[in-house]
């Protein structure tokens, strides 16, 4: 629920945007991510069915097709990051427009995030 306050402060109070919330399919359970995506439809985006579905594949993707060490940090951090621009790349392209700035802002902003919540999270990764 953290990170899905600190969505909702960045995205609205600042010029950066923030995908924090897709952090918490790594160490939580379907049910929480899916009321995430709720809030985050309802509260952020106003597009109902879309985080939904998104932290849908994205959860059952990682949980049955990538089986890999997410203790490693270098592991864990590609994998978010990967998480992060496909889901940002895709949206941009379905909703608006896609420019490298944004891609860049969107990169360093997160990838911080990314590797804060790793030395945070380390114990309780999945």
């Amino acid at each position: 629920m953290f990170y899905l306050l600190l969505d909702i402060l960045i995205y609205n109070f600042t010029p950066y945007l923030s995908y924090f919330s897709l952090l918490n399919i790594n160490n939580k359970s379907y049910i929480y991510n899916i009321s995430i995506a709720l809030l985050l439809d309802t509260l952020i985006t106003h597009t109902l069915p879309l985080n939904m579905i998104w932290f849908t594949i994205l959860f059952f993707s990682k949980k049955y097709l990538f089986k890999f060490n997410y203790h490693n940090f270098l592991t864990y951090f590609i994998f978010n990051v990967s998480i992060l621009l496909l889901y940002y790349v895709i949206n941009n392209i379905l909703f608006s427009s896609l420019t490298l700035s944004s891609i860049i802002n969107v990169l360093i902003i997160n990838s911080i995030m990314i590797a804060i919540s790793y030395k945070f999270n380390n114990v309780i990764i999945k």
